[in-house]
């Protein structure tokens, strides 16, 4: 079963949150919404669960129109940021609330949650007496997970349920999360604000902005192909030098180059934007086949961890590049932008800038 949002609109005192929202989630696929704070990927799974009421558009699940339907009869099932788990109640309460609620039989019931548990890992021998504060923060969104699961939705939202825990029990969730969604083959929405979660969890990326859809596709398609300057903007270790061109001539300063591929790109005021990982530097080797060659002074090399972290200036603009290995020196010295990894857009406006920046 496929669901479909199609046209979805929501206002806020007269403002849009939300404007023509078009998306498909085919069956079992798992969606991450990523996006600037404000700009509508938590309104947008408030409304799927049905928690938000909108003002147009739709949302269908295969051939059943859920628009109007309270969240309970959705089928639908939210993990959030903060757990959400009643402090009341033992783990094996939290995780049957729902079982109860559909009056199932106890038996049932039993069943259904130490099965779940098991699936996310939590040790079932005492559950029925332990509280979730005696648990860690990701034991704790491991129940809030199975909590969700139990109830075998149709779709599973998930809100950033990720950002309170610490970096190394992220990255070990975020693989269990993935494998779980697809063992159980339950179809999946993911917001969050790291994009490292989103490009390596998801089959399906969507960039919001301002309430928009900016683009969506594979994780691939959306890095490696931006279709505009926001999304090449947002996305990764990304670097934008303002170009102009005159003529058929391209200039960056006082430095020109000829792209016969970009006379498609309207204006003379440009942006290219190139990854910081794609470019290299040199200091004797004022050329390179397949690449931009720009002049520039290399201004300090950086340890951060990983590798190194350069910054470069050129004609007053700043480039920063990674690599493995440390820059000897500063001084003047080449870089070289692989064109098949630069892209170019018309200008933004200053307004466009600031929100973009924001």
């Amino acid at each position: 079963m496929d669901i479909r949002i199609q046209q979805l609109q929501k206002l806020y005192q007269d403002k849009p949150a939300l404007e023509n929202i078009n998306l498909v989630l085919q069956p079992g696929s798992f969606t991450a919404i990523v996006g600037p704070s404000g700009c509508g990927k938590t309104t947008l799974i408030r409304a799927l669960a049905g928690l938000v009421p909108i003002n147009g558009g739709s949302i269908i699940y295969g051939e059943e129109d859920v628009t109007d339907l309270p969240p309970q009869h959705r089928q639908t099932a939210m993990v959030f940021q903060n757990y959400a788990l009643w402090p009341h109640m033992t783990v094996f309460e939290n995780v049957a609330y729902g079982l109860k609620l559909r009056k199932l039989a106890k038996a049932e019931i039993e069943q259904k949650v130490m099965s779940i548990l098991e699936k996310v890992e939590i040790d079932t021998s005492d559950l029925k007496k332990r509280h979730p504060q005696q648990y860690s923060g990701g034991q704790q969104q491991r129940i809030a997970l199975a909590r969700a699961l139990v109830l075998e939705p149709k779709l599973l939202l998930l809100d950033e349920p990720l950002s309170n825990l610490d970096a190394k029990v992220r990255q070990r969730l975020r693989v269990e999360i993935r494998r779980i969604q697809q063992d159980l083959g339950i179809t999946a929405v993911y917001v969050t604000h790291d994009q490292e979660e989103a490009l390596s969890m998801a089959d399906q990326v969507v960039v919001m902005n301002k309430g928009r859809i900016e683009q969506a596709g594979t994780p691939e398609e959306v890095y490696r192909r931006p279709a505009s300057y926001f999304v090449a903007h947002f996305l990764g270790n990304s670097n934008t030098l303002e170009v102009i061109r005159k003529d058929g001539d391209y200039r960056v300063g006082g430095q020109s180059f000829k792209m016969a591929e970009w006379l498609d790109i309207k204006g003379e005021n440009l942006q290219l934007v190139v990854r910081g990982e794609e470019v290299k530097c040199s200091f004797d080797q004022p050329s390179m086949t397949g690449h931009l060659t720009f002049a520039g002074r290399l201004r300090e090399s950086l340890f951060v961890g990983s590798g190194y972290r350069h910054w470069i200036e050129i004609e007053g603009q700043n480039l920063f590049i990674e690599s493995d290995s440390k820059l000897q020196g500063t001084g003047s010295c080449y870089v070289h932008l692989p064109i098949n990894q630069c892209f170019l857009f018309a200008k933004q406006t200053d307004k466009e800038a600031r929100e973009i920046e924001a």
